[in-house]
């Protein structure tokens, strides 16, 4: 069996998408973006009303991407981090901006009313904001009122986290309570019937609690009753599902396959590819895995594979995923960590996150 990849670089931000996502966005068909109903439109005056723009204060960039800007900002005095929708004069068509507005839309849809202690949370968002409301930075040019203001999780990205620890592994009781929080989080939102498209470790925050928290739904859709189809690709290859890839009917199974692939990368600590996926095809790529080391404990492997087989049919369901690593947790005595891990607790006052239900 080959040695794992060795890790690079780590280019993508944790919190935004990458130009060539945004610009795929663009291009894709999906009814969701057909038009906006008059729901929405009433939804939309609901959302603006969520956030006093008056009493929302951008801080320093902390997070930057083609089509959005991240600031560590403030709001009631709290600590929040803002996401601010940026159209910029880059040539951005008027069909782009209005596909951006939807997807921003839709986007707070899809998070605002979500409450779980491994999603991060939305405080709420605006269409009227003051873009010079105690803006100091000066480098940020943001062009836009859009913004979401969410839970300013301080200890980064679980991407991050493993750049750090790149050079030694993590101990198995924290790879199986990192794994444990992802399948929790990723089982809550599959019951809410939210598929999030973009698993990654650049887009799982963690807190000073040692928890992990899924972030961006920006690539995030409702499932619907049938299977979705897609004339582009919707998150970000080296993850991304092979359905996806190959442009077949897909449903919230693509999530269970990349965090397979995140599995693998918490217990290896390194990226499970440092090279350009863009450019394999999809036959080629719906092959591809990275090498499982002979030394991870069999049961560990074994759900990697479930996870990332081909077949969506043959992963398993998040929900059973998250039971089969409590029990492995505890077959193993490999104790979960304290119950503060998964206490109720509120964000700034805003909101308590409601407790899980015991299977």
């Amino acid at each position: 069996m080959e040695d794992p990849v060795k890790v690079i670089k780590i280019t993508r931000n944790h919190f935004l998408r990458s130009p060539k996502s945004c610009r795929l966005q663009f291009n894709r068909v999906q009814s969701d973006h057909d038009h906006i109903t008059q729901q929405k439109l009433q939804e939309q005056q609901q959302w603006q009303e969520t956030i006093d723009p008056l009493k929302l204060v951008l801080g320093k960039v902390v997070g930057r991407g083609a089509f959005g800007v991240v600031h560590k900002g403030s709001y009631h005095g709290q600590t929040v981090a803002v996401k601010v929708l940026d159209f910029g004069n880059k040539g951005v068509t008027k069909a782009s901006m209005e596909a951006m507005k939807r997807d921003f839309i839709k986007e707070v849809g899809l998070w605002q009313n979500l409450d779980h202690p491994n999603v991060t949370k939305m405080i709420g968002a605006t269409m009227s904001m003051k873009t010079n409301s105690g803006h100091k930075n000066k480098k940020s040019k943001t062009e836009s009122n859009f913004c979401i203001v969410s839970e300013y999780v301080k200890r980064g990205s679980l991407r991050s986290y493993l750049f750090k620890n790149r050079d030694r592994k993590l101990p198995m009781k924290t790879v199986y309570q990192f794994a444990l929080d992802i399948a929790k989080g990723l089982s809550y939102l599959h019951s809410k019937k939210i598929i999030l498209r973009d698993v990654k470790p650049d887009n799982i925050l963690i807190d000073n609690q040692n928890r992990m928290k899924l972030a961006d739904f920006g690539e995030s859709v409702s499932e619907p009753l049938e299977l979705l189809f897609t004339s582009g690709e919707i998150g970000t290859r080296g993850y991304m599902a092979p359905e996806v890839v190959s442009r077949k009917p897909y449903g919230h199974k693509c999530d269970v396959y990349s965090f397979g692939i995140c599995l693998w990368e918490i217990y290896c600590c390194e990226m499970a590819y440092t090279f350009d996926l863009d450019n394999i095809t999809a036959d080629i790529y719906k092959e591809m895995r990275p090498s499982i080391p002979v030394n991870c404990p069999r049961s560990l492997a074994r759900l990697i594979q479930r996870c990332w087989d081909t077949n969506p049919s043959k992963r398993p369901e998040m929900k059973d995923v998250a039971v089969e690593l409590e029990e492995t947790m505890k077959s193993e005595g490999l104790e979960t960590l304290s119950e503060d891990h998964n206490t109720i607790y509120g964000c700034f006052g805003f909101f308590s996150h409601a407790r899980l239900e015991k299977r």
